[in-house]
Parts: structure tokens; C-alpha cells; sequence
């Protein structure tokens, strides 16, 4: 976990002293991105009617998901708490 933070850390350094014109200069795209349009409310909703029971699975799994985030953030403050108490006792 450490280790994520600290590359999210490094990676955020690095971009700020990257100059802006690095990757070269900008180019034409043949369409406009804003101008494309992709439904993609129909084709999930397609999805998920043919396939009721991993709909279902992922939904289950994105519950779970925020659980555990909870979890691990209650966790996480109760440690800070705990160790501001500590700290304040020394």
C-alpha cells in the first residue's frame, strides 16, 4: 500500500516539472471527440437483461467492494486516533 502511495507521490512530482510541449507538438484528430456520441446505456441494459446473473455477481461485488473501503477507512482512523492519543500522552 505504501508503495502505491509513494509512486502516486513520485508520479505527481515528475508531471509538474515535465514541460508541456514533451510528447511533441499537437495533432488533428479526423473527428471531433466532443462531437462523437456513444450510447452505451442500451448495450449494457442488453447486457444485463441476457445476462441477469452476472449483473447480478457485479453488483454483489461492487457492494462488497464498498465494505471493504469502508472498512479499511474506519480502521485507517481509528490507527490515526490512536496513535494522536499516544502521541499526545508522550
Amino acid at each position: 500500500m505504501m508503495f502505491l502511495i509513494r509512486a502516486a507521490f513520485w508520479l505527481g512530482v515528475v508531471s509538474v516539472f515535465v514541460p508541456s510541449n514533451f510528447a511533441g507538438d499537437a495533432f488533428d484528430l479526423p473527428i471531433s471527440l466532443a462531437d462523437t456520441h456513444i450510447d452505451a446505456e442500451k448495450p449494457v441494459s442488453q447486457f444485463c437483461e441476457d445476462n441477469s446473473a452476472l449483473c447480478d455477481a457485479g453488483r454483489e461485488a461492487m457492494r462488497f467492494g464498498g465494505f471493504l473501503t469502508e472498512m479499511a477507512a474506519d480502521r485507517i482512523e481509528t490507527a490515526l486516533v490512536e496513535h494522536e492519543q499516544t502521541a499526545s500522552k508522550s
